[in-house]
């Protein structure tokens, strides 16, 4: 199954995102970048299961499903400090009470065991910003995981 892997600088933002039902990420000043992320993004189907990462704490955080197609018109500048690009709905199925670290992730996780992953970050669901918008493959067996771990 695919999941989308959103990183935040920070927990604040993750909370603020949470609240308002909604999720983007951070605008850039490059056109070829953000036409790319743009072609990307209008591929993320309604329905498509995601997953915040929190770099200040290290930690994976928030299952959500997508609510809505990322609006390439927009930018919002009322949920965070700066403004963000191309968003879309979520449904949040936690909140950042909750969390999993990465040497957490390798310990639960059936396919970063399995294939004995070391840095899931880049190598299982990625988080990266130039991956925004790029599903990663996770299986059934992972997800009902971080459902167990990660959802309120």
């Amino acid at each position: 199954m695919k999941i989308y892997g959103f990183a935040s600088d920070s927990l604040t933002n993750i909370w603020a995102g949470i609240g308002a039902g909604r999720w983007a990420v951070g605008a850039s000043d490059n056109p070829t970048f953000n036409k790319g992320r743009q072609t990307k993004a209008a591929k993320m189907p309604i329905g498509s299961f995601g997953i915040l990462y929190c770099s200040e704490t290290g930690c994976y955080t928030t299952p959500f499903v997508v609510y809505s197609h990322p609006d390439p018109e927009a930018m919002v500048s009322n949920i965070w400090a700066d403004p963000w690009v191309l968003p879309f709905g979520i449904k949040p199925l936690g909140n950042p009470s909750r969390s999993m670290t990465v040497a957490e992730m390798k310990e639960l996780l059936p396919t970063v065991r399995e294939r004995q992953i070391k840095n899931p970050l880049t190598h299982f669901i990625t988080v990266q910003g130039n991956f925004a918008f790029q599903p990663s493959e996770i299986s059934e067996a992972d997800w009902s995981v971080l459902i167990e771990k990660l959802a309120i």
